[in-house]
């Protein structure tokens, strides 16, 4: 008897380790978890955002490859956290984001790629996110550089 209560109560621990990782937004209601996410501002977590400034540095004009820029960010809450939009400034940035939810203490990117055309001079661009966190749901993601002529074009 003792035996079988000590195999269930191992059971038990193991089974609701495993669950953790389970999306708890997750329905056949056909409503997309991160709506719901969205909504429960009760179980809402924290992010940490490693980089949300960069410096992309001088970029030739002449050029033709985006560059990629990745803002990395950690869920350090106790919830699951969902980047629920990402949106750009203008035309020339596009940001590719997970859908998945990020577990407490994951750790994920945000991947951004920013194309000039042709356009020469200071670069300052700005990214916004919004996710399932306390405090503030909106965050700022800034990129900056220069796109400069070729040295060898101006002779």
């Amino acid at each position: 008897m003792k035996y079988l209560i000590t195999s269930f109560i191992i059971c038990t621990i193991i089974f609701l380790s495993c669950s953790n990782n389970k999306n708890p937004y997750e329905n056949n209601l056909g409503i997309e978890p991160v709506t719901i996410a969205q909504m429960d501002t009760a179980n809402y977590t924290q992010i940490l955002w490693e980089d949300s400034v960069i410096n992309i540095g001088t970029i030739n004009v002449a050029d033709t490859a985006a560059i990629p820029i990745n803002f990395r960010f950690k869920n350090v809450g106790d919830k699951p956290l969902f980047i629920i939009s990402v949106g750009a400034t203008c035309g020339c940035t596009i940001a590719n984001y997970s859908k998945e939810p990020l577990f407490p203490g994951k750790e994920s990117v945000i991947k951004a790629a920013y194309r000039w055309n042709g356009q020469t001079g200071t670069v300052r661009k700005t990214i916004f996110v919004k996710s399932n966190t306390r405090n503030r749901s909106s965050h700022t993601l800034v990129f900056y550089g220069e796109v400069v002529k070729d040295t060898a074009e101006k002779k």
